[in-house]
């Protein structure tokens, strides 16, 4: 379970890396915003695994949930890129506090056990 809040970590870093780079002005090419999605999907897929398999952590469950939601967002700024639109600041920030806070669960989850 570490190794995978780890790389859910390590997804959300380079997001924000993203984020930040388009805030500041330069746009990242889609192809690099695919990859931050499909490790993502990765991130959930082995999450979901998780929690088919120790349904008992409510914690951990919850921050699947919100992930799945953090994935939608991102479908949305896809979107927007692919139509070579700007980002809406809005979104951008949302998706990224719905995975802080789904990583603050994955962790709390996972300490209390």
């Amino acid at each position: 379970m570490l190794a995978l809040i780890v790389f859910v970590v390590l997804v959300a870093l380079a997001g924000a890396a993203l984020a930040v780079r388009e805030l500041r002005g330069h746009h990242v090419p889609l192809a690099v915003g695919v990859w931050h999605g499909i490790a993502a999907v990765t991130a959930i897929v082995l999450l979901l695994i998780h929690d088919v398999r120790e349904p008992h952590n409510l914690l951990v469950n919850s921050a699947t949930v919100i992930l799945i939601l953090t994935a939608t967002g991102g479908l949305l700024l896809f979107m927007f890129r692919a139509m070579k639109q700007a980002l809406p600041v809005f979104v951008v920030l949302l998706h990224a506090g719905f995975a802080l806070a789904a990583i603050l669960l994955l962790c709390i989850g996972y300490i209390k056990g």
